[in-house]
């Protein structure tokens, strides 16, 4: 007969039971993970409309195109944007389908990581901790529902792991090992999944020749041989011209990239010591298993490092490392906690206690710096440009540097500043943001668009801020050949300004029309 778990009982070292362990470690972080991501729902990340654009051609059988006729592969999430297509086939905003999807997979992934926390460190005295740590985080919470694929990445890659795991065991040896296809999947969803069932692999040791991972070799290189041959054949190109538009200059990524992870660490907070401690005992206690874990985020962290971090708020890159590190915080954790020595486990309350008020004071300014500065500048930076084409705009392309909801919601062809869609410009010299030499300019010239973006520190517009805006507007070709049109004012007396091509003596202009009828703006 089961008796039930007194404090007292507890205090004196009985474990928990099965039940509570779920409550408190998965059910309960579950609640709170649903209430932080309702509270940042309304905000969609600009560059998600770039992959909502490829999706709606895709359905509107234009193909899997940017700009319709251009066959460029803009985007790395392949499967997502596919899934995104068929839901506009049947008639489902893709806005809708990728947050119900991400929050799907957040949940999902919540989930996974209470298990692979409770295979690596067996639940005894205290609860899960890196569900807790994970239901707190904005890039977990946040990212899930932002728009982007990087929620159901997640959950593949940490489904991969908890199936390769298991189909490791000496008794699951013979089972068909169902976790190549899933990091397949994963490797159509984001190009980073090799890296993941790589090292995995790695770390089997002697059955690394074995069949059952043979096979799941197998699985993995048919779904990634298919989309290369797929690419190869539609986009003519072995790699994504993503590839190419955010590389190029290893100094300056690496710069960039350091200074990504330091911030993320300081952002994080003290906290982050455990994982370490976690690597520690897991050194200690032999465990293979999680120290590929710890394997794995080292190795993921430092491929961030090498491609120069992400220029989205709030860490978007570290999503796959967040689980990783915190099961290595939760193993850390529960190995001095599950001693019971008194003393100790005051002080670690103590300093739970400080890092719980700080982690959720910290997710609080998160969570406003999301609401009331990105959404609101993007609701009135590429919100109101938007509305301004669809209203004032005349017929002809647009030459801007953020083309997520301007191209999506005006369905005009874009000349993309900074080249994720244009290969002509992704394979200049310089890295992200960067190529903006001589040939970048005579290039835009030459193709001169209707009209060109620039971002101006000043609403009469004679101040270009960033430095492709000072490029352009300071090139004698931009004042003999565009006159301004329009502007939208934003906050500090910032403005987006749209220059119209002039027809000159010996010059044509771009008038071609629209490729698609305009769509309505929400704003």
């Amino acid at each position: 007969m089961l008796t039930r778990l007194t404090p007292k009982a507890w205090l004196n070292g009985q474990p928990l039971s099965p039940r509570a362990h779920v409550i408190w470690g998965l059910l309960l972080p579950a609640i709170v993970l649903a209430v932080q991501m309702s509270r940042v729902w309304s905000f969609t990340v600009d560059d998600a409309y770039i992959s909502f654009r490829y999706a709606r051609n895709l359905a509107e059988g234009y193909g899997l195109v940017y700009n319709p006729g251009e066959y460029v592969e803009g985007y790395t999430n392949f499967l997502w944007t596919l899934i995104l297509a068929l839901g506009i086939k049947l008639n489902i905003d893709p806005v809708l389908a990728s947050k119900v999807m991400g929050a799907a997979s957040a949940f999902g992934s919540l989930a996974l990581t209470y298990r692979l926390s409770q295979r690596l460190m067996p639940l005894r005295s205290f609860p899960c901790v890196s569900t807790w740590l994970l239901s707190t985080s904005i890039v977990f919470s946040g990212y899930a529902i932002f728009g982007l694929e990087t929620g159901g990445f997640l959950f593949l890659i940490l489904l991969g792991c908890w199936l390769m795991l298991n189909e490791t065991d000496v008794a699951n040896r013979t089972h068909w090992p169902w976790s190549g296809l899933v990091f397949g999947l994963a490797a159509l969803t984001r190009p980073e999944a090799p890296l993941f069932i790589g090292l995995l692999m790695l770390f089997l040791g002697r059955q690394f020749l074995g069949r059952q991972n043979i096979y799941r070799g197998l699985l993995f290189v048919s779904l990634v041989g298919a989309h290369l041959l797929f690419r190869v054949y539609y986009y003519g190109s072995w790699m994504p011209n993503t590839l190419s538009a955010k590389t190029g200059n290893l100094e300056y990524q690496l710069g960039n990239g350091l200074t990504y992870l330091m911030n993320y660490a300081e952002h994080t907070g003290p906290i982050l010591w455990f994982a370490l401690l976690g690597t520690v005992t897991a050194i200690t206690l032999k465990q293979k298993q999680l120290i590929a874990i710890a394997v794995m985020a080292i190795a993921f962290s430092s491929y961030i490092a090498l491609v120069g971090g992400d220029w989205m708020p709030l860490f978007r890159f570290m999503s796959p490392v967040e689980p990783l590190v915190f099961i290595l915080m939760d193993a850390g954790l529960r190995s001095l906690l599950d001693r019971r020595e008194q003393a100790l486990n005051i002080t670690l309350a103590i300093i739970l206690g400080i890092a719980a008020w700080a982690r959720l004071d910290t997710l609080q300014d998160s969570q406003d710096f999301i609401i009331d500065h990105e959404k609101h500048f993007w609701d009135t930076a590429a919100g109101g440009t938007a509305q301004w084409f669809l209203q004032n705009g005349k017929p002809g392309d647009i030459g801007i540097g953020d083309i997520g909801y301007i191209g999506y919601a005006t369905r005009r062809p874009i000349l993309d500043l900074l080249g994720l869609v244009d290969p002509n410009i992704s394979r200049m010299r310089g890295g992200y943001t960067q190529k903006t030499g001589s040939e970048w300019l005579d290039y835009i010239f030459e193709r001169a668009p209707r009209y060109l973006l620039i971002i101006s520190s000043s609403h009469h517009c004679q101040q270009p801020s960033v430095y492709g805006s000072q490029l352009i507007y300071n090139d004698p070709r931009f004042a003999q050949r565009y006159q301004l049109a329009g502007k939208t004012r934003l906050d500090n007396g910032f403005a987006w300004c749209f220059y119209e091509l002039t027809v000159t003596s010996g010059e044509s202009r771009n008038t071609s029309s629209d490729t698609h009828p305009q769509a309505s703006s929400p704003y």
